[in-house]
């Protein structure tokens, strides 16, 4: 009989709304900046500030607002005004305190798989933001652990597989990013099933989709996820 599989969920974009709230603030940015710049060229900035302040910042509402407000001093050639730079901060006191929306499904997906299967979270972004929102959406019932991590990259899977000592064979990631939750899980010879959203962030978008492989599938509904995994289990 096979090892059991261990699965995870990413959070944002799988288990509940968040890019859609991203995507309205980046157009308010727009609107903000509008003196100064076009659509895309405020885009475009905004992008390579996000871009360039990983490293220092990491992932996250606070993240993003450094970076609009960064951009929107370059943009201005530091012309904009304390009330538009307070609009920006006010952007993001919304963002982290907007309700948490369920994807229509993930509920009961997570409560079906962790039913038969050791279930965890792996998420990035702000850790008490993150944490708040796994409250809100009473998932953590259906976990052995809830981990946000700095970035979602081979070495920080291969630390979160060995400290739960589990094999990577027998692991299998959910989630909405090709870029996150898929092709660094196939670096270390473990599954991945990616459930598209229908937006997705600049920095999550894959230049090239994955070739096709037995160790990843695609699914149009999280709903649907659970046969998967069963079909898997049976596979060893």
């Amino acid at each position: 009989m096979p090892a059991e599989l261990t699965i995870a969920f990413d959070a944002d974009d799988t288990l509940w709304h968040n890019e859609d709230a991203f995507a309205e603030a980046e157009h308010r940015f727009n609107e903000i900046v509008s003196p100064w710049a076009d659509a895309q060229t405020a885009q475009d900035t905004l992008i390579r500030h996000e871009r360039d302040r990983l490293a220092t910042h990491g992932y996250g509402v606070k993240s993003f607002v450094l970076a609009m407000i960064a951009a929107a001093c370059d943009i201005s050639n530091d012309e904009i005004g304390v009330d538009l730079i307070r609009s920006l901060v006010d952007i993001s006191e919304e963002l982290l305190t907007m309700p948490t929306v369920m994807i229509d499904g993930a509920f009961d997906a997570i409560a079906a798989v962790s039913a038969d299967y050791p279930t965890m979270i792996i998420t990035k972004g702000d850790l008490h933001h993150q944490l708040r929102r796994v409250d809100a959406a009473n998932v953590a019932q259906f976990c052995f652990d809830v981990e946000v991590v700095a970035d979602k990259d081979a070495a920080t899977y291969r630390r979160v597989l060995e400290r739960h000592r589990i094999d990577p064979d027998r692991f299998v990631m959910v989630g909405n990013s090709v870029v996150s939750d898929v092709a660094p899980v196939l670096e270390l010879g473990a599954r991945a099933v990616h459930v598209p959203y229908h937006v997705t962030w600049a920095l999550e978008t894959a230049v090239e989709d994955l070739l096709p492989s037995n160790h990843w599938v695609r699914l149009d509904d999280i709903t649907l996820l659970r046969d998967h995994l069963d079909s898997l289990q049976g596979q060893g």
